[in-house]
């Protein structure tokens, strides 16, 4: 009789570990496959003002609007969807993501800041997941290896930024874009657009 108990408690004993290695194997290739390095992209040149140059001041529900209709058409007939919402005080993005097999609501708030170059960067100021505790990293890595990204869009789960490569959008189209002012507190967004020439 002790030997047919020893064998059932030793079977609920593999049982458990070979769950718990399980549990453990699965974090780590989700950890893994959320702050692996995104591949580095080059920013192209800066767009220089002439004399067919034009600034265009939007305000956020302009911003909005603009970015609404791009999201729609990029992501026409994806299964993933998210949104980029300018607000008082942040730029937000938010979407859906994946965390032990469940789907999680996220909002991530950044801070806008207008480059030298003319593009934007954002930087990450604040994540929320529910009540879950996750770092920006995770959902940031997660976001730039499963979420269909503009290639102009550049997210680096590091330093916690993302990158609106405006020079890289423009570089094959009828209109050039350059982001002149970026200011929240009185929701005003300056762009410079230009026309490029032929000896552009």
């Amino acid at each position: 009789m002790k030997n047919s108990e020893e064998k059932k408690t030793n079977w609920w004993k593999w049982g458990f570990f070979f769950l718990v290695a399980l549990i453990v194997i699965s974090c780590g290739v989700v950890l893994n496959k959320a702050t692996a390095p995104t591949p580095a992209t080059t920013t192209s040149k800066a767009v220089k003002p002439s004399d067919s140059s034009v600034t265009v001041e939007l305000n956020k529900k302009q911003v909005n609007a603009l970015a609404a209709n791009y999201l729609n058409q990029f992501l026409k007939g994806q299964k993933i969807r998210y949104d980029f919402i300018v607000g008082d005080q942040y730029a937000t993005l938010t979407g859906n993501t994946k965390f032990l097999g469940a789907k999680v609501r996220f909002a991530i708030n950044f801070i806008p800041e207008r480059l030298s170059n003319g593009n934007v960067l954002l930087r990450a100021k604040g994540l929320s997941v529910g009540r879950l505790n996750i770092p920006i990293k995770f959902v940031m890595g997660y976001i730039a290896k499963n979420y269909n990204i503009p290639k102009w869009v550049t997210i680096n789960p590091q330093k916690k930024t993302v990158l609106l490569d405006l020079n890289r959008y423009s570089k094959h189209r009828s209109l050039k874009y350059s982001a002149q002012e970026i200011n929240m507190q009185e929701g005003r967004f300056k762009f410079l657009i230009t026309v490029p020439t032929s000896n552009e």
